[in-house]
């Protein structure tokens, strides 16, 4: 029963691993489906959990939003005002982290502001470039 365990806890830390592995390779290699997954779920989340509406409902909400996200991201003036706006976000949640971990340093906070923007429109780029 020991062995059973054993290998039965070792797939799961395999396939915990591995959606991890996934998601920071989806992040870094394709951000714009990324970005359309990450929000359409936390959009079908605060859909069902802060405004009550029924979850087949928010699940058609954030399948609609995932298309209309990805479509938008896919045109030309789309993409720079979605890319813009969205890796605005990430620099901004980066920023935050920054800034709680460095115990409110403001020089840190700017430069990870300022940096994660520019890696988040690389990535937005590359995106586009290769997808």
């Amino acid at each position: 029963m020991a062995v059973i365990f054993s290998y039965g806890l070792a797939v799961a830390i395999g396939l915990f691993v591995g959606l991890i592995f996934t998601v920071i390779g989806l992040f870094f290699g394709h951000i714009i489906l990324f970005d359309s997954i990450f929000f359409s779920v936390i959009v079908g989340i605060i859909c069902n959990q802060m405004l009550g509406v029924h979850t087949a409902l928010c699940l058609l909400i954030g399948l609609t939003l995932f298309g209309l996200l990805f479509k938008l991201q896919t045109t030309s003036v789309g993409f720079w005002i979605i890319g813009v706006l969205l890796s605005a976000f990430w620099a901004g949640v980066f920023c935050l982290l920054a800034f709680i971990l460095t115990e409110h340093d403001m020089v840190w906070t700017y430069v990870v502001l300022g940096l994660s923007f520019v890696i988040m429109m690389g990535l937005h780029l590359q995106a586009r470039a290769y997808g």
